[in-house]
């Protein structure tokens, strides 16, 4: 992080400057007391269960040269800032600080596949361009703002995912960044429960353009239907997808033996053959989103296909392991909605596997009404898209099985936690097997995973 002043803080959050001048430098931000560092200025957040102003004299003691907070504090010997909302000033202090670098920022929303567009896009940006991006999917009020501050003189691009479950979220994240180009890659099912509809959802990505200028540009998944229904008249509008009326389409597309896929790209005239080393159409959408940023950033397609070439998943996302049994453990645990749900089994039904294709799925949260019909969904997709058996875990994936049961599934176990799925699961499968795991974060499927790795 570059230096800043007390007194631009103040500026930036309209805060109270009390015990200390406006000349002191802060040479970093920190949310977290226990990692403070000598310099940084301490921003204690309120979260469910916890007070962060309980520990700004932690703070203080750790080296922390002032603080912000939302309440005078008796003790006059501690340097501080009195704002209205500590989450707040953050992102107003973030925005302050991203006006200090005149580069374009790329923001990525979607119900789903944000995360590794994400990383997709910072790959193949980094072929041209110093490319900061937030780690994993540090993507709300608190861990963007993060990743904002670690902006320097030597960056010229800042990629930016983007979360939400409720609305206003993406606003306050797009009012910091005023993004340059935004991405949102799709409109499911996830955060219905606070959202309520689809519709809700849409609504509250769209928040990702609110600051926009007619110089700036949206890309949107064209094959999204919700999306594709919108009309947007004030800024540019690039298009991806499958469907040949995108701007930039797909097609041919062939999973390879490798773990990868290769798809040929229709770019107007142009017509030019990608590879990505991730298996699955839903990824390829995803590849899509970076290839339209490259080329709206007037990038060669040589750089694009080689960031995509070089481009590394991140953990946990059809991440393929394969087990001296021969059973190959596709590791998708991060996270799960009904939508990625359906495009990872897709992906599974579409590979030539050697034995038995089986599902090992958890529950999906934040799904509110639509939880149980989400979730027999997928036990149904599943029934009537080539799997030989279908483990599920959690409550909530009784749903699961009962959908995979009713339309026509043979093999369906059902397990209340992963501890009781582990006792089972060394009898139910067979070496050579290919092995889906996915569900929701909360439920950790990947217990699963490094237990198979383990016993193999």
């Amino acid at each position: 992080m570059e230096p800043l002043k007390i007194a631009e803080l103040v500026l930036a959050t309209d805060g109270e400057c009390l015990n200390m001048t406006g000349n002191i430098n802060i040479d970093g931000i920190c949310t977290d007391s226990r990692k403070i560092k000598p310099g940084e200025l301490f921003i204690p957040i309120i979260g469910e269960n916890f007070d962060g102003h309980e520990f700004i004299e932690y703070a203080i003691r750790a080296g922390s040269v002032a603080v912000l907070s939302d309440r005078y504090l008796k003790n006059e010997k501690i340097p501080y800032i009195k704002v209205k909302n500590t989450t707040k000033a953050l992102l107003d202090i973030a925005g302050y600080y991203r006006t200090k670098f005149e580069i374009p920022a790329i923001a990525i929303t979607g119900s789903s596949g944000k995360t590794t567009a994400k990383d997709m896009i910072a790959a193949v940006l980094g072929q041209s361009f110093n490319v900061l991006k937030n780690e994993g999917n540090f993507n709300n009020a608190i861990g963007l703002p993060g990743t904002i501050f670690n902006l320097n003189k030597n960056h010229e691009i800042c990629v930016l995912e983007m979360g939400m479950n409720s609305f206003g979220e993406i606003r306050q994240l797009a009012k910091a960044v005023k993004p340059d180009i935004a991405v949102i890659t799709n409109i499911g099912t996830a955060h219905i429960e606070f959202l309520k509809t689809q519709q809700g959802i849409l609504k509250a990505k769209l928040e990702i353009i609110e600051f926009f200028n007619k110089n700036n540009t949206l890309i949107i998944n064209g094959d999204d239907e919700l999306l594709k229904s919108e009309r947007f008249e004030k800024f540019n509008v690039m298009r991806f997808g499958m469907d040949e009326t995108n701007d930039i389409y797909a097609y041919a597309i062939k999973q390879t033996e490798n773990k990868g896929t290769e798809f040929s790209v229709k770019i107007g005239d142009l017509v030019e053959k990608f590879f990505i080393p991730m298996m699955g159409i839903h990824n390829v959408y995803n590849g899509l989103s970076a290839i339209t940023v490259g080329i709206c950033l007037g990038m060669s397609l040589e750089r694009i296909k080689s960031g995509l070439l070089g481009f590394k998943p991140p953990d946990m996302r059809m991440e393929s392991i394969i087990l001296d049994n021969g059973m190959t453990i596709i590791n998708d645990a991060y996270n799960a909605n009904p939508e990625s749900m359906k495009a990872a089994i897709k992906t599974l039904h579409n590979m030539i596997c050697k034995n038995r294709k089986l599902l090992i799925l958890g529950d999906m949260m934040e799904l509110g009404e639509y939880t149980e019909k989400g979730h027999y969904e997928v036990g149904k997709y599943a029934a009537t898209n080539g799997i030989d058996a279908l483990i599920a875990i959690g409550e909530r994936s009784k749903k699961i099985t009962e959908g995979a049961i009713e339309n026509g599934l043979k093999e369906v176990y059902h397990f209340e936690n992963n501890e009781k799925a582990k006792d089972e699961l060394i009898d139910i499968l067979k070496p050579s097997d290919t092995v889906l795991v996915k569900g929701s974060r909360s439920v950790k499927l990947e217990e699963i995973v490094y237990f198979l790795r383990e016993r193999r």
